[in-house]
């Protein structure tokens, strides 16, 4: 169950981070119109915390670290 759980954290982590970074990246990469400050500081932060969420689930899964 914990490595269910430890993968199903990660993945959401990693849409998560995957989507902010397409949000930050679409704009001035891809020919589209930048993001304003707000929106893409809310980008930014969307991307960070899905990489944080997503290193989360990565050691849950893999059951290294201390067992909280």
């Amino acid at each position: 169950m914990r490595k269910l759980l430890g993968g199903l954290t990660a993945s959401f982590g990693l849409g998560v981070s995957l989507f902010g970074g397409w949000m930050l990246v679409r704009g001035p990469f891809l020919g589209g119109p930048s993001l304003e400050s707000t929106s893409m500081l809310a980008a930014l932060t969307a991307f960070l915390v899905g990489v944080v969420i997503f290193f989360r689930g990565v050691v849950r899964w893999a059951g290294v670290g201390a067992r909280i």
